[in-house]
């Protein structure tokens, strides 16, 4: 299994990125969060924010970013929980996907909600959670031996 070190220093910087901006609108008392993600495509990135009632619809909007917009990467960032110690926390969690990568990283983020009486408060580090299959990627081997078939008109036994 892959282990976060093993991402590139691209996705891990763009993941540090979406990670300080969810950090950030927690400290500003934004809770719930909405889902987003950073999507970048040609050096150019940009935010995307998935309006929506369920937390199910905003997985299949980012996922329907993907498949449309065909990104270099993509840092998908939402609200969820995390179980520490046997104690529930508030949770910043973090979906890192780049196209050339055969899985998707997952990150999540502790934290302390904003209230009346206490300033937002991150909880420990980061933790990488794991990962999950980028069902996105296409082995460019595959892609080439695609590529291949489709040009020639005689069965593949016939090629050589």
């Amino acid at each position: 299994m892959k282990h976060l070190k093993d991402a590139s220093e691209e996705l891990t910087s763009k993941l540090l990125s979406a990670l300080e901006h969810a950090v950030q609108l927690k400290k500003d008392g934004i809770d719930p969060m909405m889902p987003f993600a950073f999507v970048y495509s040609d050096n150019n990135g940009r935010l995307k924010s998935f309006v929506g009632d369920t937390p199910e619809y905003a997985d299949k909007m980012f996922e329907r970013t993907i498949m449309e917009e065909n990104p270099d990467f993509a840092i998908y960032g939402y609200d969820g929980y995390l179980t520490f110690d046997g104690n529930k926390n508030d949770a910043i969690l973090l979906k890192a996907y780049q196209k050339t990568d055969d899985v998707i990283y997952l990150v999540g983020q502790r934290f302390i909600p904003k209230s009346d009486h206490i300033d937002c408060k991150m909880i420990g580090n980061p933790a990488f959670l794991g990962t999950e299959p980028n069902n996105f990627y296409i082995d460019d081997v595959i892609k080439q031996g695609n590529e291949m078939k489709s040009e020639s008109k005689q069965p593949w036994w016939k090629i050589w």
